[in-house]
């Protein structure tokens, strides 16, 4: 159970997918199909949780959302969400003591101190990795782009003609975290690049990258679609 404001009891999109067996992703999946059907009272509420290291985002829901979104998710597990509500509603009703009350505020400075812990491993860790990352592309310049290999603007261009995916969200896509490893940095021999270099994808991984995508995206209009990795709404035309 968690607080997003003030006495409003809402559970995780995490702790369904925890007592239904289902996974994280499909869960906030069914979310954005029932907020964009309507089917939702309150709009999706996000926040971010870590765990070893790592981001990730959740939604919360009132108690009657979570209940339409396991029942949608899997009608054979509604017993087990009104059975936890249940017993969130009866912890809520019971009254803390003043002991209870002060252990809780020393454990929650506890987890207050370890993710930031875990933040700043994590920082350092992509600082460490950013700076070999650097160091191996110094090293690994190619003259010229592999065969099997294409730049920002000729993926853009291809992801476009086949499923009508703007630019700027081909770009914000392949650069996310979503996006492959890099084939390398290409030396742009261009009179007026004074010896800059671009980064080019392997042709296999961006289209392999791209069909993953329109499987995950959720329709929301004939031609628009939403994404959890992608900012806002996108175009989408299935080839």
């Amino acid at each position: 159970m968690n607080l997003i404001q003030s006495n409003i009891k809402t559970m995780s999109s995490r702790e369904i997918a925890e007592l239904t067996g289902s996974r994280h992703d499909a869960v906030r999946k069914s979310a954005r199909r029932l907020e964009a059907d309507r089917i939702l009272t309150s709009p999706l509420a996000e926040s971010v949780f870590h765990h070893k290291g790592n981001a990730y985002q959740e939604f919360h829901f009132n108690k009657r959302d979570s209940l339409v979104l396991v029942a949608r998710l899997s009608p054979e597990f509604t017993a087990v969400i009104v059975d936890r509500w249940q017993e969130l509603e009866a912890q809520a009703a019971k009254p803390l003591s003043q002991l209870e009350i002060i252990a809780g505020m020393a454990t929650g400075l506890v987890e207050i101190e370890r993710k930031q812990n875990e933040h700043a491993l994590t920082v350092a860790r992509l600082e460490d990795e950013i700076q070999e990352v650097k160091k191996g592309q110094n090293n690994n310049i190619l003259m010229e782009c592999p065969a099997n290999a294409e730049g920002i603007t000729a993926a853009k261009h291809r992801v476009n003609s086949k499923y009508g995916i703007p630019g700027w969200a081909v770009d914000e896509i392949l650069r996310g975290e979503y996006g492959p490893r890099p084939a390398g940095q290409v030396r742009n021999t261009h009179e007026n690049a004074n010896g800059g270099t671009y980064v080019v994808w392997y042709k296999g991984d961006v289209t392999r990258l791209f069909d993953r995508i329109t499987k995950e995206s959720t329709r929301v209009t004939p031609t628009n679609v939403t994404h959890p990795q992608v900012s806002k709404r996108f175009k989408l035309i299935n080839p």
